[in-house]
Parts: structure tokens; sequence; C-alpha cells
């Protein structure tokens, strides 16, 4: 009888620890961004008591118009034609809830070598910090699929115990069949373990479910624990 009591229980129990679970996460107004300050030295990192959320991603994958689609705040983070104009880390504050730390584009092949240098130094050093993020959005352009320098982001980011996950960008570039096939690729490329969510800042495609990803794996302590039981 025991047993069966507890076979009973299980089902009803699980689901009130869920709807707990989500009664808990906050409900983010994204278009209530901010831009706080840039900041070229990790050592003057402002003192902010928010979860982190970083951007990474290659210089020409759409970080900055995918982040203007996830704040749904046109030209608040500024777009260039020229590759690599992010070389600071760029603060947004979302909502007196979150920190966006928007970091360099890496991988330019035309910028010099000493601003690259001086780029991957600045990744590198706020990975390396105290103030690091609580989840890094490594950003992959779904035509291309992952460089040899994202390869290197995610490495730094599994060698620093840093939670990930891979978002492909300009998804409307290919067709249902195709995108399908590169996100399967792409997810074999990066070890297998984590498909890309496919977006679009053309069309809103995944803006909403990436929302809902980034609530759930910085607010949802089971979210922590899990990545905590992968490491």
């Amino acid at each position: 009888m025991t047993d069966s009591f507890a076979n009973m229980t299980t089902p009803i129990t699980e689901p009130i620890a869920k709807q707990n679970r989500e009664k808990a996460l906050p409900t983010i107004i994204w278009p209530q961004t901010n831009f706080i300050q840039s900041v070229a030295d990790t050592r003057i990192f402002p003192e902010i008591s928010l979860p982190q959320l970083a951007v990474a991603g290659h210089s020409n994958v759409g970080k900055s118009t995918l982040l203007n689609a996830l704040f749904d705040r046109k030209g608040l983070v500024k777009t260039s034609k020229r590759p690599g104009c992010t070389r600071l880390l760029n603060l947004f504050e979302v909502d007196e809830k979150l920190l966006v730390v928007d970091l360099p584009g890496y991988g330019y092949a035309r910028a010099p070598k000493g601003e690259k240098r001086q780029w991957a130094k600045l990744i590198e050093l706020y990975l390396r910090s105290p103030s690091v993020a609580q989840l890094v959005l490594v950003l992959l352009d779904i035509r291309h699929g992952p460089k040899d320098s994202d390869l290197q982001m995610i490495e730094w980011l599994n060698e620093y115990g840093i939670r990930w996950v891979p978002i492909a960008t300009k998804a409307d570039k290919l067709t249902g069949n195709k995108r399908a096939i590169r996100l399967k690729e792409m997810c074999e490329a990066m070890g297998g373990m984590l498909k890309p969510l496919p977006t679009s800042s053309l069309d809103n495609r995944g803006i909403k479910e990436l929302r809902e990803l980034i609530i759930k794996e910085i607010f949802d302590r089971e979210s922590e624990n899990f990545w905590g039981e992968l490491k």
C-alpha cells in the first residue's frame, strides 16, 4: 500500500512543483531597456546587483540587430554595415531585472592584429572576472554554422565553467528543409548536445522563444541544478 500511495501522489505533486517554479519566474518588460555604459576595462566594471546575460558572436553575425529585436527597441543598439564596430563591453539594463552585456564581436579578418588581440583580451578578462554572466548566448550565422573563432569561444566557456546556449541568427535566409538540415549540422559540430535556437531579426522568428529561454535559464533554480550536474 505504501508503494501504491507513493505512485498515486507523484503525478499530483510534480505539476504543483512545476507551477510554483513558473510563478517564481519574473515577468520582464523587454522594451523597458536602457543603455547604461560602455566598459573598456573589466577592472572598472560597475557594481550592479542584477543577474547577467552576455551575448557573444562573430563580428558579422547580426548581434546588434538581434539585440534590438530582443529588446523590441529599434535603434537602441547601434548597428553598422561594417563588421567589428562593437569594441567594448556595452551594458544594457532590462526592466531593472537583468543586465545584458554585449561583448565585442570577434573574428573580423580586416581588423588590425593589435585590435583583434585587444578585443580577445577584453572578452577573456570578462569571462575570467568575478562579475561574469550567469549565461552566454553564442550567436551563430545559420548560413555558415560555427566558425573556428566560435568553437574557440565555446572552448573558453567550457573551460571557465560558464553556461552557454547556441542561437542561430538569420534563420529567414534558409528554407524550412535546408534550415532543419543546417541546424542538425551545427548541433553536431558543437558536440551534439545543444541544438541552436533559430531566430531572425527580420521577421522576429524565435524572439519570443529566446526571451522565454533567457528567463528560464537565468532565473529558474531547477535549470541551474541541471547545468551543474553536466559540469
